[in-house]
């Protein structure tokens, strides 16, 4: 007899490993409203879903398992860079009003609808592309990670969060990072790593 738990396993721990790490940025938004925290830990969960996809190829799998690795990515993302950010956002930034504080619950809604859509428009179509139509949500959510970096303020959070969520939506092609990309790529990922290690050091003595 098939049931949901017999779908936990081993292949997916990269991805239980970016969810786990989303909801520690959240965690560490909300009890220790520290940025640095956060978005190191945000830029975790990001890497880790880079490498969801290539960790899962090194085990058997039925077909029927392989469906729901693709599945279980896509609503991990959606919550671990879509609703994620929006939340430690919420809570990091200092509002001077109530009219900003409103502003960015409507920026947040319009990049919520527009990660869930672009995650939406992907499982339909990923078997029939070879790269991304739209930003993709992991590269929202290092862009999130890099942005926490300045301690952003309510107003510009709310533009970039309607920017990005276009961004998300819009016809915009992105290549699969490979060869010179990736390694562009890892590099980004490398400098906001030690961008953090730095200021946690800088932070303890």
């Amino acid at each position: 007899m098939s049931y949901p738990a017999r779908y936990i396993r081993l292949c997916n721990l990269l991805t239980y490993i970016s969810l786990l790490c989303s909801l520690l940025a959240v965690f560490a938004a909300r009890e220790y409203r520290s940025w640095e925290a956060a978005g190191l830990l945000l830029a975790v969960s990001a890497l880790a879903d880079t490498f969801d996809g290539k960790f899962a190829l090194l085990f058997q799998r039925t077909e029927n398992e392989s469906e729901f690795g693709a599945q279980l990515d896509s609503l991990v993302d959606a919550v671990s860079f879509g609703i994620v950010p929006v939340v430690c956002l919420q809570s990091l930034v200092q509002f001077d009003s109530a009219s900003a504080r409103f502003e960015l619950l409507v920026a947040a809604f319009v990049y919520v609808l527009c990660a869930v859509t672009r995650l939406g428009y992907y499982n339909l179509h990923h078997h029939a592309q070879s790269g991304f139509i739209g930003l993709p949500t992991t590269l929202a959510a290092l862009l999130w990670s890099t942005l926490f970096l300045t301690h952003p303020s309510a107003i510009p959070v709310a533009l970039i969060s309607v920017l990005v969520g276009g961004a998300m939506v819009s016809p915009l092609t992105v290549s699969r990072p490979r060869g010179i990309a990736m390694g562009a790529y890892m590099l980004w990922f490398l400098v906001v790593f030690i961008s953090y290690t730095y200021r946690f050091v800088a932070g303890i003595y």
